[in-house]
Order: C-alpha cells, then structure tokens, then sequence
C-alpha cells in the first residue's frame, strides 16, 4: 500500500474541440476501479491550460494503471478530447516520474496534444 501524488502541471496544443473558441479543459483521474476518481479545476478558453493543482489518491495494491481523460466542458455534453493511461510499475520502482505525456488520437493517426504529470509515489509503513 502507498500514496500516490499526482501534479497535473499543465496541457500543450490540446485539440480545440469548439469550433469557435478555444477549449475550456479539465482533466478526471482514476484507477482500474473508478473507486477514487478526482477531477481538475476547468480552465477556460486555453489549448495550453495551466492547472498547477496536486491530487493524492491512497493507492492499493492491484491498481497498477493511472487513467487520465481530458475533456473539452460545455453547456451541452462534455467533449473529451483524449485519454492516457499510465502502467505504474516504472514509478514503484523511481518513486518519481516528471515527463510530457503523449495524447493519442482513437484512430492514431494524429495528435490530440500532450500533457505534463509529475507523478510521486510513496510506499506506506503498516
């Protein structure tokens, strides 16, 4: 059992969703169970959103991938603009991975943007 930290530092040449302005984007964080799921604070009209905000999830054994979806907030439905998911076993052995994360297209051919994560994980004495 551990703790995870999760800083979602910041969004690059996100894919704009709206055809008349920029994206107002967010991003929901969760694992395997969708037990603890978090959410980020929306920034509007910005392809290259700022967040700077910090999530910790107590992390159980068994939950060895992080989910991240971006998504586009409207007044009507929310768009997502991309997702990434994150196998965890690299950072239990780093306890700290800082990298620009890669947003795949569905049909892969083009980029939907990148994203900054600064991942810590901090194994828990029981």
């Amino acid at each position: 059992m551990g703790q995870l930290e999760v800083i979602i530092v910041e969004g690059r040449n996100l894919k704009q969703k709206d055809t008349f302005s920029e994206n107002d984007a967010y991003v929901k964080i969760y694992f395997d169970d969708k037990s603890q799921k978090q959410k980020s604070k929306i920034i509007q009209n910005s392809n290259n959103p700022k967040w700077n905000q910090s999530f910790v999830f107590n992390h159980l054994t068994g939950q060895d991938t992080l989910y991240i979806d971006i998504y586009d907030k409207d007044s009507v439905k929310d768009e997502k603009i991309g997702s990434i998911h994150i196998d965890l076993h690299d950072l239990y052995n780093k306890g700290r991975i800082d990298n620009w994360f890669h947003i795949p297209a569905k049909n892969g051919s083009t980029s939907c943007g990148e994203i900054h994560l600064i991942l810590h994980y901090e194994r828990l004495q029981l």
